[in-house]
Parts: structure tokens; C-alpha cells; sequence
């Protein structure tokens, strides 16, 4: 699977596990993994500000261990922390993407 497709399968779950409306349309010529990075770190961002139980209700069910959480909460710089979370999910969703894909017939 190519960077782009697992961006992009990436992208279809995390909207599906955070059930987002905002839309993310990819560019052509654009860093398709930046661009996600920034546009999920916005949604973090706004979760922790407004609705944390509703953050920590996303991370538990898309499984992201809650020492992992913990110690991103704690040790992340004020600035950091959603982008920190942020990266957490990418790289869990990307895990269920290379995983699933491995084990379609």
C-alpha cells in the first residue's frame, strides 16, 4: 500500500471513529500526511477545550493505551498537547489500516 492510499484509508477511519463532519479534501501536490496531522490536531484541539470525556471516550474506543494517553496529557508541552494526541490516533488508525489490509483475502 502506497503512502497516499494509507493516508487517505487513514484519514476515512479517524472520520468515521472521531464521527466528524468537517470534510478534508486532499490536494494534489500537497503533503497529504501534513495536511491531515494539521486538520486532526484542529479537532483535538477544539475536544480538549470543550468536551475532554468525549476525547478520552474516542482514544479509549480507537485504542490508544491510557498510560500512553496519561503520559502524553502530562509531559507534552502546553502547545503540544493536541498535536501530540493527534499523532497518537494517526498512528494507531495507520496500524489498523496496514493490518486489515494484510488480512483481506
Amino acid at each position: 500500500m502506497d503512502e497516499v492510499t494509507l493516508v487517505r484509508s487513514s484519514y476515512q477511519l479517524i472520520r468515521k471513529d472521531l464521527g466528524l463532519e468537517e470534510h478534508l479534501d486532499f490536494k494534489e501536490g500537497e503533503n497529504e500526511a501534513d495536511r491531515l496531522e494539521d486538520f486532526l490536531t484542529k479537532q483535538v484541539n477544539y475536544l480538549l477545550d470543550h468536551d475532554f470525556n468525549r476525547l478520552l471516550n474516542i482514544l479509549y474506543r480507537i485504542d490508544i493505551p491510557e498510560n500512553k494517553v496519561k503520559a502524553l496529557l502530562q509531559k507534552s508541552a502546553q502547545g503540544e498537547i493536541a498535536r501530540n494526541l493527534a499523532l497518537a490516533i494517526i498512528k494507531r488508525e495507520r496500524q489498523k489500516v496496514i493490518t486489515r489490509q494484510q488480512y483481506q483475502p
